[in-house]
Parts: C-alpha cells; structure tokens; sequence
C-alpha cells in the first residue's frame, strides 16, 4: 500500500489547481490533482501534452474508467466507493492508483481492509490558486 501524507513516512505532496495559471506555480514534477469533471477537460489535455503527473478526483466506477482512459496516475476517491472503484481497477488491469483519501490515520485500516492501492491524507494535498 502506497501512502502520500502519513505522519511518519516521507512522500511527495500533491497539488490541487483550478487552472494553468496554477499549474505554472507547483514545483517541477509535482503530480497535479483536480476534480474530474467536464470543466476540466482543457486542463486534463494540457497535463497530458506536458506529460505531467496527474491525480483526478473520481466518484464512481465510470469516471475511474474515464480517468484510467485519460491516463491519469492515481485516482482518489471516497472510501464509500473505493472498494468498488478498486475492483474495476484490478479487473481492467488499470495503470493508475487508487488512493483512498482521508483525514485520520484511523480510518486507513478501514482502506487496508478494503485492499486499495494507497491511502492519501489530506495534510499531502496543497492547495494552488492562480
């Protein structure tokens, strides 16, 4: 299991952005996190062009399917569907991650259990505005 924002491990720190503009203001080789949606598609197109890492928030097993497709590298994703996004994953042989996020190191045996990919707290995910 690959965890991102644990206390006690080292890792890298993911950047949510809204825009380009934003994009330009993370470290180099950041992995960039934005929501899936329909508005994001031009930023979507914009990281793959660039070969940017990238994390896409996804809420159900069409949009994992839709990300993987997108070439994102993880998908965070609800505990709520986790379980569920995680077998598609396995079952498609997914290339990206799929990382549980939460706030409490209480709640990461629930995603052990649940056998996700990783588990990414909150404290890893900084905000970028433009």
């Amino acid at each position: 299991m690959i965890l991102f924002g644990h206390p006690l491990i080292a890792s890298e720190r993911f950047y949510h952005v809204e825009s380009i503009e934003a994009i330009a203001k993370t470290p180099s080789n950041s992995i960039i996190a934005l929501f899936f949606s329909p508005q994001n598609l031009d930023l979507i197109a914009y990281l793959q062009t660039n070969k940017i890492r990238f994390a896409l928030y996804v809420a159900s097993i069409t949009e994992a399917v839709l990300a993987e497709n997108m070439n994102a590298n993880y998908l965070l994703v609800h505990p709520k569907v986790g379980q569920e996004i995680q077998k598609v994953a396995e079952h498609y042989m997914f290339d990206a991650k799929v990382l549980g996020y939460i706030d409490q190191e209480d709640q990461l045996e629930k995603l052990i259990e649940m056998r996700l990919d990783g588990a990414i707290f909150i404290e890893a995910i900084v905000k970028i505005t433009s």
